[in-house]
This record gives C-alpha cells, sequence and structure tokens, in this order.
C-alpha cells in the first residue's frame, strides 16, 4: 500500500484528531534557523490536511503545502484559506532550484525515501535555508498508556510499517538523511506539552494513524471499545489528557 493510499480514507479523522503544535517549537525553528518566518517562504511537505502549515502562515510565512493524497490535500485546501496547495511528493518536488527558504515535515520525515528526498530538498532550499523535521511524541510512559503500543502492534500484527527508520514506537525521533547526509548537522529541541480533549476526539485520533487503514471495521469497534474501558479507569470525567513531547531538528543547507 502507498503512503497516498493509507492515508485516502483517513483525510477527516486526521482533520478532526490530530493534535496542533506548542508554540515554543515555532519560537524554537527561527533560533535554530537564525532568520524569522514572518516574510519567509515555506514548503511544508507531507502536509497532510495543513495542521502545520496553518501554524507557519499564522507566524507570518508565506506556506506552500505539498501533499501526495488528493482527499488529505482537498481537505488542506477547505480548511488552509491562504496556504499554496500542490499535489506532489518530497522524492520530486514540485518546486523551482533555490526557491524556498525553509522546507518543513511535519509528522512526515519518515514516509521519505533519503536517497530522493535530500538532494530535493537542497535543491529547493536557497543558500542557508534550512530543513525541519518536526514531531509530536506520545509520552508512551504515561499510566493509562501502559501496554498501549504492544495492543497496537497485536491489532495490527506487528509493528507499524513506515516509510523509513526516522520515528517508530518506542524510540527517539532522528532524521534519517542516507547517504547525502554528510556533513550536515541537526541541531535538535525538545518540548512537552499536553492537551485535554474528549473521550471521542481521542479515538478520532487513534483512528487517524496509517496502520488504521488495514484494519477490519468490526475488529477497529472492538479495539476502540476496550480502549475506551481502559480511559475512562483513568479520566473518570472522560475528558483524556494527551502527553506529548515534540521534537524538532533542523539541519542547515551551506
Amino acid at each position: 500500500m502507498t503512503e497516498s493510499s493509507m492515508f485516502d480514507n483517513l483525510a477527516s479523522v486526521y482533520a478532526q484528531g490530530r493534535p496542533t503544535y506548542p508554540p515554543a517549537v515555532f519560537d524554537a525553528l527561527q533560533d535554530l534557523a537564525g532568520r524569522p518566518l514572518a516574510g519567509a517562504r515555506v514548503a511544508d511537505v507531507g502536509a497532510g490536511t495543513g495542521i502545520f502549515s496553518r501554524q507557519l502562515q499564522a507566524g507570518g510565512a508565506a506556506v506552500t503545502a505539498v501533499e501526495l493524497s488528493e482527499p488529505m490535500l482537498r481537505q488542506l485546501v477547505a480548511d488552509s484559506p491562504g496556504v499554496g496547495a500542490v499535489l506532489g511528493s518530497a522524492n520530486a518536488l514540485p518546486l523551482r532550484d533555490a526557491s524556498v527558504d525553509f522546507v518543513t515535515f511535519a509528522q512526515a520525515w519518515h514516509w521519505v525515501d533519503p536517497e530522493l528526498a535530500v538532494p530535493e530538498v537542497l535543491r529547493v532550499l536557497k543558500p542557508g535555508g534550512v530543513l525541519a523535521c518536526v514531531w509530536n511524541k506520545p509520552v508512551a510512559d504515561a499510566p493509562w498508556r501502559t501496554g498501549y503500543n504492544d495492543r497496537i502492534r497485536e491489532l495490527i500484527g506487528g509493528e507499524p510499517d513506515y516509510g523509513n527508520d526516522s520515528t517508530g514506537f518506542d524510540q527517539e525521533p532522528r532524521i534519517a538523511m542516507g547517504s547525502h547526509g554528510a556533513g550536515l548537522r541537526t541541531l535538535v529541541f525538545e518540548a512537552p506539552w499536553s492537551r485535554t480533549i474528549s473521550m471521542e476526539q481521542r479515538m478520532v485520533n487513534v483512528t487517524s494513524r496509517s496502520y488504521m487503514s488495514t484494519v477490519a471495521p468490526e475488529r477497529l469497534a472492538a479495539f476502540l471499545d476496550a480502549e475506551r474501558a481502559v480511559l475512562l479507569e483513568h479520566f473518570p470525567d472522560g475528558m483524556v489528557v494527551e502527553e506529548y513531547t515534540t521534537w524538532l531538528g533542523v539541519v542547515r543547507k551551506p
């Protein structure tokens, strides 16, 4: 199954369930890049439904969102007035040489082939431009998440199938650069934060994961019922506190 087809049926739940990113990450992005977002040209690649794109735009950037899934891109256009949108892949960016100040990937770099994507990123960045990759990583040792990853593995029959090993269950993120990353240093920032959401929004977030598109509806419904029961033990009022550490990695083009 291709990356786009995994997400084609998830656009609505992705838009409803996925979290935004904390303000501290955007401050850190500008500090590590050595330039402001305001007035910058940004390509947000693997933009999904535009969650990160809209936050970049709110910071004053001129944003072009690049997304491989047509349903996700349609959702992005509907929800993101003023954000440019183009169908395309990180492995062959539909952008001119040296045309942007930032190339960003939010929850997306693990899907790319670094041997193809890194040269493309370097091609479209201006001299001194920045590649920035960000992930919202759930706090795995939060009491209510005990055993959750193992239950997901049982549900889907193994580890989730991501495009590369930049991120995954039970590991710290990194920017896999492949053979084109020699001499390029990654600067890292991390920010802990949390959000409080309803039980049903938590279930929507769970179902927005790529691997959920392969689960039969009846098995998924049973899984969600069991997860509700677990969560109610920790959050009897039905309001779930999701805890995250947002990881930001920045690589500057020479």
